[in-house]
């Protein structure tokens, strides 16, 4: 009984000592409060401990301020001469100070990271770390005048090219401060927290190296000199052409790069690092080869020279084959040709290659492009046939009518219309503007015949149309023009067509592939079908006119009847047609402006 009576008393000791201890870790940073700066925090030897959160920015730049008035000696050939800290050429960044020191007490974090953060600055310390830069020219010309220092500065070493040939110009050694070792003593004065501190700042002179040092110049040379020991010659097909030296070293840039293999910064952050760095007496000053030549291809040079000397002499322009349907096969009547070109982007690529294995013949990739219209296509899609052409008149057409009639029908020379495919005349045709290529020419829009953009494309779609009545295909969408215009002859065969609507649609329903062929033939434009005939014929019948007036108004009728190959029907369509007379669509000139000005007010 009394062995169980002590267990018990002894748990309920350690339950309420684990209950003490529990209640002050987490009682007395709530005490402290989480809107203040944690004990034992310190910046620049002074303490930040309760400074609210709040205030933090501002009790940093009064520290750094107070820092910048603090005064010392520097010390070189055993003269002292007395300066401020803000003369030094330090410069004390407080922003990110701030910021940094507010990310290592997690300020902005959990309360449960804050009563850790809380308990490690009471237990161990923390030292705020200081970022800065330093600008030592100020300092350096300063150190100049006082102590009658000559100081100078380096040159580096540099390829020169002149007549084809490669020089080096000598670097030339500098003098100057040790900055690396200034700074490192600057910033341990400030960050110590010893009141007896030293403030004696040792001056040392250097020399200073350049980063490119004669011997790296050197090696460059003996590089360039064995990349163009011989001539380089661009190839492509049957054409050579060899690169003048004088060319080739233009071509070449050397770009001052840092050497990866040294790290030695004076604006290094870590101050362990500098300590040792300036303990050791290492400056990053003493370094030579601190940086290296890097050799670079000119991309911009060679895609000139390849554009004015060479892209032109191999250039071969695309042409679209005519062709024609005689003797019962498909043949050229205008041969078409490939388009060659230097496929620029691979060129380039290639050329930086060949420099940097010596490969002293550059063959030029090169890209060609297949017309729309040959007998290769016509191979490829396996058509054997013309299976209809569809003719339209332009004769009297202006200048800017036929303009838009070539820019139009040009739209279309090519394309491959899919069996079971929907051609749409507006969405192949695309925009019709001035950016498109076309001219103001007259249209029917409303009530009026007026000049726009493309005018004259009706004569391009009427003549699709045709090509499609004739050839049998099932058409979907088709609306006449508002009056009989002369150019669409016989009247009840046009399609006018605008952006977006009206639209002339029609389905390939024939076995295969059709493909358009677009082409002028003096006042007469074309459009060729070739595909695959199944054996179809088409009967067609009219236009037939009636109910024609004096004012030029008229209905018409145009009969399309398609037969397969054993004479049964397979579908008629009737295309019917009313045209209004064209007195109600006045062209510019028919209008006559009113000369009452009453009349005119009230119309």
């Amino acid at each position: 009984m009394t062995f169980f009576l002590k267990n018990k008393l002894v748990g309920r000791f350690v339950f309420i000592f684990f209950l003490v201890v529990l209640l002050l870790i987490v009682g007395l940073p709530l005490i402290w409060g989480f809107d203040r700066i944690p004990p034992r925090v310190f910046f620049m030897g002074e303490s930040l401990s309760g400074v609210p959160v709040e205030n933090l920015k501002v009790e940093i730049g009064k520290s750094i301020d107070s820092a910048y008035e603090k005064q010392i000696y520097l010390v070189y050939a055993g003269k002292k001469n007395k300066i401020s800290i803000e003369n030094t050429g330090i410069n004390i960044d407080s922003l990110k100070t701030t910021q940094k020191l507010a990310e290592s007490l997690s300020l902005g974090g959990s309360k449960i990271k804050k009563v850790i953060v809380f308990w490690e600055s009471l237990v161990f310390g923390f030292k705020t770390p200081l970022y800065y830069d330093f600008k030592i020219s100020n300092l350096e010309n300063n150190i100049a005048k006082t102590y009658g220092i000559g100081f100078k500065s380096s040159q580096d070493a540099s390829i020169t090219i002149e007549g084809g040939v490669v020089g080096v110009t000598p670097a030339v050694t500098g003098s100057g401060v040790d900055s690396l070792l200034l700074s490192a003593q600057v910033v341990e004065f400030l960050k110590s927290d010893n009141p007896n501190k030293n403030n004696e700042i040792e001056v040392r002179v250097v020399d200073l190296e350049p980063g490119i040092s004669t011997e790296e110049a050197e090696k460059m040379k003996i590089k360039v000199d064995d990349i163009v020991a011989y001539p380089y010659a661009f190839k492509a097909s049957d054409y050579e052409r060899k690169i003048p030296r004088e060319v080739l070293l233009s071509w070449l840039r050397f770009e001052k790069k840092q050497n990866d293999n040294l790290e030695i910064k004076p604006q290094n952050q870590n101050f362990k690092e500098i300590t040792n760095i300036s303990l050791s007496g290492k400056s990053f000053l003493d370094s030579k080869n601190r940086y290296i030549l890097s050799l670079e291809v000119d991309e911009g040079g060679i895609k000139k020279f390849l554009e004015e000397e060479i892209k032109n002499k191999i250039f071969r322009e695309k042409k679209d084959g005519l062709l024609i349907y005689e003797d019962n096969q498909i043949k050229e009547k205008v041969a078409s040709q490939s388009e060659i070109n230097i496929d620029e982007s691979r060129a380039l690529e290639v050329t930086v290659e060949s420099f940097r294995n010596k490969n002293y013949f550059i063959e030029l990739p090169i890209k060609e492009s297949y017309p729309n219209i040959s007998l290769g296509k016509i191979k490829e899609l396996g058509i054997d046939t013309l299976i209809a052409q569809g003719e339209s008149n332009f004769t009297g057409s202006p200048t800017n009518r036929r303009h838009n009639l070539r820019v139009g029908a040009s739209k279309f020379n090519g394309i491959v219309i899919q069996k079971d495919e929907e051609f749409s005349f507006v969405t192949i045709l695309g925009p019709v503007d001035a950016s498109t290529g076309y001219l103001p020419e007259l249209v029917i829009k409303k009530d009026k015949t007026i000049p726009e953009y493309g005018g004259g494309m009706c004569q391009v779609s009427s003549t699709a149309f045709r090509a499609a009545v004739k050839a049998g295909l099932r058409v979907t969408e088709r609306q006449n023009h508002a009056y009989p215009v002369q150019y669409y002859a016989p009247q009840g065969t046009d399609a006018t067509v605008y952006i977006p609507k009206p639209d002339l649609k029609f389905v390939n329903n024939t076995p295969g592939p059709i493909l358009v062929q677009t082409h002028i033939e003096g006042n007469l434009l074309f459009f060729d079908f070739f595909g695959n005939s199944d054996g179809r014929r088409v009967e067609l019948e009219g236009p037939r006119v009636w109910d024609k007036k004096s004012d030029g108004s008229m209905k018409t009728e145009w009969i399309q009847k398609v037969f397969d190959k054993e004479g049964k029907m397979i579908f008629e369509k009737s295309f019917l047609s009313k045209y209004d007379s064209p007195s109600k669509y006045p062209h510019p000139e028919d209008e006559k402006p009113p000369t009452d000005k009453k009349k005119k007010k009230k119309n």
